[in-house]
């Protein structure tokens, strides 16, 4: 499984935490999120390799410390645009499958990848956002049968789309891709729970009420 992870650049990084941490502290809680992943990812014996996509050069050092390849964008030109962008660069002869999984979601575990890669099959298998109808990773064979629509009730849409195009797809819920870590609730759960790496322990340090 080759993993392509979306990374917006750090700086305009989670402003719906803004009521809640600086600038300066969004900045390290994504970097800390991206690079908990990424450890993940590098761990797991179902992962062959990752492409990382993103306009901010920091991520480079990260791509090359856990050997994945880094693309740089001209711009945050939106997660399904870099997706499908990194998509193109994977050599889909040399992959059975591709999975798209977001830089903020710090609870994911080997177990979860083990899960995904067992169960996908045909067509796409899309995990579910908890809370505002989104999609928190897609998996498919290549080449990609619809096109990615990430963002609000894109569960919804990709259903729909899945269904004009004849588009075998599976909903799987997977504990460790259920919750993205965007808005303050989201703060408070993640330091809540018994994951998430240094994301986890930076919340921590900073004492969020």
């Amino acid at each position: 499984m080759w993993v392509i992870v979306p990374v917006k650049a750090f700086k305009h990084a989670k402003l719906r935490l803004a009521e809640m941490l600086t600038p300066q502290q969004r900045a390290r809680l994504s970097y800390l999120m991206l690079e908990d992943i990424l450890k993940t990812l590098y761990s797991s014996d179902d992962v062959q390799g990752m492409t990382l996509i993103s306009s901010d050069l920091s991520v480079r050092a990260l791509a090359d410390r856990y050997q994945a390849t880094f693309l740089l964008s001209n711009r945050d030109g939106g997660y399904s645009q870099d997706a499908t962008r990194a998509i193109r660069s994977v050599d889909r002869k040399a992959v059975d499958t591709i999975a798209i999984i977001p830089s903020d979601v710090p609870c994911l575990s080997c177990q979860d990848l083990s899960r995904l890669y067992l169960i996908h099959d045909e067509g796409m298998t899309l995990c579910p956002a908890v809370i505002d109808g989104g999609t928190n990773a897609v998996l498919f064979s290549p080449p990609l049968p619809i096109p990615l629509m990430f963002g609000i009730d894109s569960l919804n849409k990709y259903r729909h789309a899945a269904e004009q195009n004849k588009v075998a797809i599976r909903i799987e819920q997977v504990s460790g891709l259920e919750r993205d870590i965007d808005r303050p609730a989201d703060v408070i759960w993640l330091k809540q729970q018994p994951c998430g790496a240094q994301a986890w322990s930076y919340l921590h340090e900073l004492k969020i009420a």
